[in-house]
Formats: C-alpha cells, structure tokens, sequence
C-alpha cells in the first residue's frame, strides 16, 4: 500500500490513544532507506549495519544517527547478526555472537539512542533449547547506560525475558508472536463463523483475541501501568 499510506494510518491511529506510540522502521539496511522513512515522518529508526564488519557498521550507523539527531528522531542499532530460523526451527544463517569488548569499541565511534545486540537469539520460531547470552546484556551494562533492545523474544523462555530486561533491555520484540497469532485467530474466526459475512466482524473478533496477547507482552516486560 505504500509507506506514506502505512505511516499516515498509524500517526492517525496514535493520536486515537492516550499513551505515547512510535512509528518505527525495523531493521532499515541502508542510509537511503532510512533517510526515506525520515522523510516520511516515522518517529523511530533501526539502522542494521550488523552484516558488516565492527568498523564500517559504526561508521555507517553514525551517518544515519547525524541526520536522526537533527530531526529529533530515536535511533535504535545493532552489533552482532542475528539468525533466521526455518519453519522447523532450525537456524538458517550464523548468529553472531557479539563480544563486549567490541561492543565497547563499537560505542566509540557512534552514538545510537537504544542497541540491540545479537546473544543467541534469532528471528522465527524456536525449536527445543535455546542458548541466550543474558551474560553479555550484564557486562555491557558496565560500560554503558543505553538502552538495550531484544529482539527474537518469539519462544524465548520467559525468565531470559524479564533476565535480560534487569541487565537493562528497554525494548523487547516479538513479532513472529504477533503475527502468526493474529493468522491463528483470523483461520478460528471464518471456521467458528464469526465474519457473518462482514470482513469487519473477523477483524473486530481477531483484534480482541491478539489484545490479551499484547496485554501479556506488556506485563512481561514489567511496563503494565506505565507509559
């Protein structure tokens, strides 16, 4: 439909609500990408430099982080890549580890607002143990007070959860969860035949469902009550 359609849509739904809502671009992989989404008005950009080496990905994060300063706009980055995983759970590239010393290295040379860092975890579905380094959150913690990100939550054993949000994760993600939830609810809605024949009525009875989801989202990452 169009950025500017999807951007329009969501400031005009964030002004219906009473708490502060970010329009955010996930994962944009270049400057031009960003600065597109700058332009358009989204209020939170994550630039993904992560398939490139330490020095280039501070570099180039700190050329889009310039142009955020200016128009006032949060910049979220990220070090170490994170995996895909395949409808079976199965790793689907490296994930790439990230090591606190580099990190601390990285964070001399660019000044992001929040950092997600890669620590085991992985876009997708998990499938049996997952080896998540909480311990890497804790010792950058040592070193810098910027607000950290966690992405991949989808799965994730919830005690890493609320571990990682105490050694300082700000922002978690689950879209993977949200997503494929809300096509589970749509699929129960036309077989328990709540459309009536309205597309409106699936909609209305799948958003229902998804916001206990959400709300459970919210508790976890020990924001209920705050905004």
């Amino acid at each position: 439909s169009g950025h500017d359609w999807f951007f329009e849509t969501a400031k005009w739904m964030a002004e219906k609500v009473s708490v502060p809502v970010a329009i955010h671009l996930d994962h944009g992989d270049s400057f031009e990408r960003c600065m597109e989404m700058l332009h358009i008005g989204f209020t939170s950009i994550m630039y993904d430099g992560s398939a490139f080496s330490v020095e280039e990905n501070a570099k180039s994060t700190e050329e889009v982080a310039r142009v955020c300063r200016a128009f006032g706009v949060h910049l979220e980055a990220v070090i170490g890549e994170l995996a895909r995983l395949d409808e079976q759970g199965h790793q689907n590239g490296l994930s790439n580890i990230a090591d606190p010393d580099i990190v601390n290295k990285y964070r001399e040379h660019c000044r992001p607002d929040s950092l997600s860092h890669g620590i085991g975890n992985a876009h997708g579905f998990y499938q049996g143990p997952v080896d998540i380094h909480v311990d890497i959150l804790e010792k950058c913690r040592e070193f810098t007070d910027i607000p950290f990100v966690l992405h991949g939550c989808t799965g994730m054993d919830e005690a890493l959860i609320r571990q990682a949000v105490k050694a300082g994760v700000a922002k978690i993600n689950f879209g993977t969860h949200v997503r494929c939830n809300y096509i589970n609810y749509v699929k129960d809605g036309l077989a328990l035949g709540k459309d009536e024949g309205h597309a409106w009525k699936l909609s209305s009875y799948t958003e229902k469902r998804l916001r206990e989801d959400i709300k459970d989202i919210i508790r976890l990452a020990g924001s209920a009550g705050k905004a």
